[in-house]
């Protein structure tokens, strides 16, 4: 069939893979930044689909494709065009589909699991309380609005830990899963929650008859917190180990320095590989106002005669940056708050809270802004009132109309949800509904409960434009990026700037990461992971700015002498 990966050049490693798969031994591919993963992963697709589907499959069993992002889910789906043997789905998606149907079971793993949540959750429930209103809830069910466990609702986190309950609990529904699935991907593995990961090798891969479950990433580009990152030796050890060591995306001076950032995986150009260039200014006593860009492509050219032609793309490692040059400052100050995993999930857009703004109601504010009406009233399907009539049509276009004055005169995070509550356009989230139908009765001063009141009322007064900004950078639309905006992306030059003022000193050190002075060998490992990241994205040239002090001899060992300017 037409674009499938089948055609393209086999490896070494894509060869392992199609024995894996005729075998029908698990396997773990960890490859390099630019070896083609996704490549791999549609090639081993194709196989399953190909002329031998009949034998490879069985009558009534798909093929599960469990992907981290919805962005990963619908690029597999078109690259495997749409052919209905996959279930390609979000791991969310797929842990909720394996459990929803077992009713039954899931009260009693419902209550086991808010028994195990720590005293200071705001989730806990009384255990008798929740015991006896789980005797009337008709279902469990997930949902997008939040947690409420006393009317059966678990939220995403929550369904996490409760699916693996359940498949510790009840070996049936592994057995269940892994009849109706005898192949299981798991894209970009490393950044897959370690109890999903137990759920699969420790459950899953147990039963009488397991699935062959196929990890495709690499553990030097785990960056989200909550990732499994790399798994254990146990873990490995159930599993055939291949490694892709071929780049066929970075300039062979970016890939230079990428071999001396990582030492597992020695990456050889295997394309068309530009020569390109990798180098190191410095740019500490740089003012907060200065377009940093301009000055290292300045100072590239001065010292080293570049001349930076064609797509450049400006990454920030941290968020403080960016939040100031995009206009979304107060926002991010009203996230960072919350301490250093909310700070990461937000970068991220992950955030339950973040996410509601990035999914629920950005998108109709953005195509009715553009003048895309019947993609805004789709945006709407999922609002109380169903728009149907032409009084109701003519109301919900007067309020979008109101939505957008409002907005554009300055208006607060607080008018905004109020308006949007009023109008009916959308259902709120529960605690963003709880915040703004008051009044709020104080909680008790130092409580968990306390600090996310102190939280919400730093967001609500937030003008709502820092939202639209925020969404704009996570969708590239703006020409810097953070780091979770570019995983998988490419471009033709890229500026890494380096900002240990800025990050968060118990996650990120990059001054110390360039020195070999961490101490600390979680922060050094979460800072190399993203460096590498980052840097990896160049096609042609990469320039590395540092607004911190650098050890030079250090930073000459990896750019080279002749590649530094300090």
């Amino acid at each position: 069939m037409a674009g499938r990966a089948s055609r393209k050049m086999m490896t070494e490693a894509d060869e392992k893979i199609l024995d894996c798969l005729h075998t029908r031994q698990s396997f773990l591919i960890d490859a390099g930044a630019g070896s083609g993963k996704t490549s791999s992963l549609i090639r081993a697709l194709d196989f399953i689909r190909g002329p031998d589907r009949s034998s490879v499959i069985g009558e009534g069993q798909r093929v599960a494709c469990i992907t981290f992002t919805n962005v990963a889910k619908n690029e597999i789906i078109e690259r495997t065009e749409h052919d209905p043997l996959f279930v390609v789905s979000t791991i969310h998606d797929f842990l909720w589909a394996s459990i929803k149907n077992f009713q039954k079971e899931l009260r009693p793993a419902l209550l086991a699991f808010n028994d195990r949540l720590p005293a200071s959750s705001r989730r806990k429930q009384d255990q008798e309380q929740l015991a006896e209103a789980l005797k009337t809830v008709p279902t469990i069910a997930y949902s997008d609005r939040g947690a409420n466990f006393l009317e059966g609702r678990i939220f995403h986190d929550d369904l996490l830990g409760v699916a693996h309950i359940m498949f510790h609990d009840h070996p049936l529904l592994s057995k269940v899963v892994a009849a109706r699935f005898p192949f299981i991907f798991v894209d970009e593995y490393q950044d897959t929650d370690p109890l999903v990961v137990s759920a699969l090798l420790d459950h899953l891969l147990k039963t009488e008859h397991p699935p062959l479950i196929g990890f495709f990433g690499d553990k030097m580009q785990n960056i989200y917190s909550g990732g499994v990152g790399e798994l254990s030796a146990d873990q490995q050890a159930q599993l055939v180990q291949i490694k892709k060591e071929e780049n066929y995306r970075c300039s062979k001076a970016v890939i230079d320095v990428l071999n001396k950032v990582r030492t597992d995986i020695q990456q050889e150009p295997a394309g068309a590989n530009l020569p390109g260039g990798a180098v190191y200014v410095s740019l500490t006593g740089t003012a907060p106002d200065a377009d940093i860009a301009e000055l290292a492509v300045q100072k590239a050219q001065d010292v080293f005669g570049w001349s930076v032609q064609g797509e450049l793309k400006v990454l920030f490692l941290t968020h403080r940056l960016i939040a100031r040059k995009a206009g979304y400052a107060d926002l991010l100050a009203a996230f960072d708050s919350r301490g250093s995993f909310t700070q990461d999930k937000f970068q991220s857009g992950e955030d339950p809270i973040a996410a509601f703004f990035l999914k629920k109601v950005e998108p109709f504010i953005t195509a009715w802004r553009e003048g895309r009406v019947g993609r805004a009233i789709s945006s709407l399907k999922e609002r109380p009132i169903p728009i149907a009539g032409a009084a109701e049509k003519a109301r919900v276009k007067a309020a979008l109309d109101d939505l957008i004055k409002l907005i554009d005169a300055g208006g607060t995070i607080e008018a905004i949800l109020m308006h949007l509550r009023a109008a009916q356009l959308v259902t709120l989230l529960d605690d963003l509904e709880a915040a703004v139908a008051g009044p709020v009765v104080a909680a008790e001063a130092g409580s968990p409960e306390a600090a996310h009141q102190a939280f919400l009322d730093l967001l609500l007064a937030v003008p709502y434009l820092e939202v639209s900004r925020y969404r704009a950078v996570l969708e590239n639309s703006m020409p810097f990026s953070t780091k979770h905006g570019v995983k998988g992306d490419e471009f033709q030059n890229v500026i890494v700037v380096l900002d240990d003022a800025g990050a968060n000193w118990n996650q990120y050190s990059f001054g110390k990461l360039l020195a070999g002075t961490d101490t600390s060998e979680s922060r050094e490992r979460r800072t190399r992971h993203l460096f590498y990241v980052c840097c990896s994205r160049a096609k042609d040239k990469l320039i590395v700015a540092d607004l911190g002090v650098g050890a030079q001899a250090k930073i000459e060992a990896l750019f080279g002498a002749s590649a530094v300017a300090m």
